[in-house]
């Protein structure tokens, strides 16, 4: 054998001990110790940069901002106009949301079925949704359809002719969802707190009634249609995905620019005055094993100064597992799986909310005990890991909810209907991160009001009545049915057993 030959065994040699050495070595070098009481360390979230959009107005007041995103051969387009559930009186209650869900269920030229059809057919869908403010249309599709979805989308907004049987039809399911959202503590809770909250204005009315369903008819949805559904109406579309700016502008033009222009009055603001002193309000749950605890005060809208040193301080006392509440309520006593709190933004009024739910044997502790942290988040400011937290969490949640296109469509509309700041996606984060310690108590002790809160109790009514008095001495509190009905008071007006509550007849 040629020596030659021997090259490649020695080469390989060669390496096999060179590895060896440094493995030897590596094992010889401890490696560094890891502390696992701490936890890691996390760097401040990047700022979000949204991408580049376009903004203009059709000559009937129509506001268009169209956002370009080639990734992938998707379009999405979301449509607001001030037509929310606020602008009915309660005995209308339902309406706004009956409007919304028969847009899309016949138009004179189309059934629901081929409405339904002709989404599938462009490999989307098409829906909408309302709440307080405004009515939203959201509509998907592959990008090459984007001409048939802006004609079907027009067609649905423009030209709902609510055809009687899916009138009927949803009327009767409304009545079922009703029957069935009162078997739901929560839903109990909310409806009353609002009512209780808000008074005269129409942000009061969260729910329809049996009588409100009932009112409901073709001729009312028309004329709902025919009031609110205008282009000057602080209607905002956003097109985002494969489009370029200029032909999603021209689509829309081509399919709203004959939408006449109107006269939309605003809807009524009557003034809301917070209530002089703490008031616990009952509701009838007979038998029920736990009591579903809400209360709070008026809140923020997006656009208060203090909106973002609210915004850290609430996520220190509810926002998230993180929080105080969920450490005293849940981690130490035990009385709750869960507890939060948050702030609801509607455009005129904000409301801010603690909600949970306890043992029955436990709720007078329990919300002795939220009182408690309330007055702590109000007294001091927040300690340097809590802020750390809570920006953290804050920041982060924000930037992975704009992962994808219908996201970011949604919150360029948030942005425009809203009135926020054109900078408001690109500053969120920093806006976040720039909140101090003593910037975030004082937001809490300017909108945090334990003795002057709401507080709404779902339960069984003969086993917390009084236990709960003792929070508000010398204070009736209310007792209502699942209806909304006052059915007695405790303590109980006129001759009555102590401790049973005076039935209302």
């Amino acid at each position: 054998m040629k020596s030659s030959q021997f090259i490649p065994v020695l080469i390989t040699a060669a390496i096999v001990s060179t590895l060896s050495l440094a493995a030897q070595t590596h094992a010889q070098t401890p490696a560094p110790a890891i502390d696992m009481t701490k936890p890691p360390t996390i760097g401040p979230v990047k700022p979000y940069t949204p991408p580049a959009s376009h903004a203009d107005q059709l000559p009937n007041g129509m506001k268009i901002v169209v956002i370009e995103d080639h990734r992938f051969p998707l379009i999405s387009v979301r449509m607001a106009l001030r037509a929310g559930s606020s602008r009915l009186k309660p005995d209308e209650a339902g309406l706004a949301s009956a409007e919304a869900d028969l847009l899309t269920e016949g138009t004179p030229t189309r059934t629901a079925l081929q409405i339904a059809q002709a989404t599938d057919a462009l490999g989307g869908d098409i829906g909408a949704s309302v709440g307080p403010d405004f009515l939203t249309v959201s509509a998907d599709a592959l990008s090459s359809h984007a001409r048939e979805l802006f004609e079907l989308m027009a067609d649905v907004v423009l030209h709902p002719s609510f055809p009687e049987n899916e009138v009927q039809l949803r009327k009767a399911n409304m009545l079922q969802e009703l029957t069935a959202s009162r078997a739901n503590a929560g839903f109990l809770a909310s409806v009353e707190f609002n009512k209780l909250l808000y008074g005269q204005h129409p942000y009061a009315i969260t729910a329809p009634t049996e009588a409100s369903i009932a009112r409901i008819d073709r001729a009312a949805l028309q004329q709902f249609h025919d009031t609110y559904f205008l282009p000057n109406n602080q209607t905002e579309v956003v097109v985002a995905g494969d489009i370029s700016s200029a032909r999603a502008h021209n689509l829309v033009q081509q399919y709203f620019s004959d939408w006449k222009l109107g006269q939309p009055t605003p809807p009524p603001s009557p003034a809301v005055a917070p209530p002089a002193g703490r008031r616990i309000y009952l509701v009838e749950r007979p038998g029920s094993a736990q009591s579903t605890i809400l209360l709070g005060n008026l809140g923020l809208t997006r656009t208060a100064p203090d909106y973002f040193p609210f915004l850290v301080v609430n996520e220190v006392l509810g926002g998230s597992f993180n929080s105080r509440l969920i450490a005293d309520v849940r981690e130490r006593l035990g009385y709750t799986y869960g507890i939060s709190s948050g702030n609801v933004p509607n455009r005129d009024l904000g409301s801010w909310i603690v909600s949970t739910e306890v043992r029955t044997a436990v709720t007078a502790d329990a919300l002795k005990e939220i009182f408690v942290q309330l007055d702590k988040i109000r007294s001091a400011p927040v300690t340097e890991q809590e802020l750390l937290q809570a920006k953290n969490f804050l920041t982060g949640n924000f930037v992975l909810g704009l992962q994808t296109q219908g996201e970011v469509a949604n919150q360029f509309l948030t942005t425009g209907i809203y009135g926020l700041p054109n900078d408001r996606l690109a500053t969120w984060v920093e806006n976040v991160e720039a909140v101090t310690a003593d910037q975030a108590q004082s937001a809490a002790e300017q909108y945090i009001h334990p003795d002057r809160d709401i507080v709404v109790v779902v339960g069984d009514v003969k086993q917390i009545e009084a236990p709960l008095a003792n929070l508000v001495p010398g204070a009736m509190m209310t007792i209502f049915n699942e209806k909304g009905e006052v059915v007695g008071t405790y303590p109980p007006e006129g001759p009555a057993r102590a401790g049973k509550h005076q039935r209302v007849h």
